[in-house]
């Protein structure tokens, strides 16, 4: 695809690739966040400079393999802003928003709907089968009732939030009291000296890969939660705007089989584990 001028200054001064970089990457962990992201090699052809291979990307790419990878980056950027205590700047914060509604609205809400996975029958959920290490367990179902009110009210956008903030806490639990093994995932992020980052520091995003690459999560409920992590960032009434985004139920069922499909998934689990 072809990116204007003006979104690719933006782009290039929020990633700093003005002496050939990317952010905080090296050669492997740029690499590994492109695989990861998109399932492209950026060295498969060439290689130069993280900031030149983004360059031929933007020619190349599919325009939805563009957006998603610009808006992982985008996330990867605003991440690391927060990791370091860093203040965002208006200018930057302005830049963001407009790069992440154009490329969400390449990306975007307008996915199709999944008929299968929204009529796929889980089941109930029995949190007397869950992994031991999920503290929370009451708070969960908890939160499923209020998904259930919300979805009876009509109320998409509250679904889409309350299932995004849920599943993160989840995968959150899972990865720091499983942190061997999600650390040893190749998928598991990297910081700029190569090494995994811990757990606790990793966004949604990545728990997602992560518990995607060690089967915590089954695939078709991974994918369809990264959907929802995509709608989460609503949250924010001026992006809403910005991207003239208004839900749908079919969105918001789709988020609720997301949070039972995940929960199931850690029925599994647990059910592994125990046979172990």
């Amino acid at each position: 695809m072809t990116l204007s001028n003006g979104t690719k200054r933006k782009l290039e001064a929020l990633l700093g690739m003005g002496g050939g970089y990317v952010l905080d990457f090296t050669n492997a962990t740029f690499k590994h966040f492109v695989v990861t992201a998109i399932g492209v090699d950026p060295y498969a052809r060439d290689y130069e400079s993280k900031a030149n291979l983004l360059r031929r990307m933007w020619q190349e790419l599919s325009a939805s393999s563009m957006a998603k990878l610009s808006l992982e980056l985008l996330d990867y950027w605003k991440t690391g802003k927060s990791i370091s205590g860093e203040p965002i700047t208006d200018a930057e914060q302005g830049f963001y928003d407009d790069l992440h509604a154009e490329f969400s609205a390449m990306h975007g809400p307008d996915t199709p709907v999944d008929t299968a996975f929204l009529n796929k029958d889980f089941g109930s959920v029995d949190p007397t089968a869950l992994p031991s290490e999920l503290t929370a367990t009451e708070v969960v179902l908890a939160r499923l009732a209020e998904v259930d009110k919300a979805m009876n009210a009509d109320a998409p956008l509250a679904v889409i939030f309350l299932v995004g903030s849920t599943l993160e806490g989840l995968l959150a639990e899972i990865a720091t009291a499983q942190a061997a093994t999600f650390v040893a995932s190749g998928a598991a992020p990297k910081g700029r000296d190569g090494k995994v980052r811990p757990p606790q520091d990793w966004t949604l995003s990545e728990l997602i890969t992560v518990a995607k690459d060690t089967g915590v999560l089954s695939t078709d409920v991974a994918e369809h939660a990264d959907q929802v992590r995509n709608f989460r960032n609503y949250i924010h009434p001026r992006q809403q705007l910005k991207e003239n985004f208004a839900p749908r139920m079919e969105t918001a069922r789709i988020a609720q089989q997301v949070l039972v499909g995940a929960l199931k998934d850690l029925e599994s689990l647990h059910s592994r584990e125990v046979a172990v």
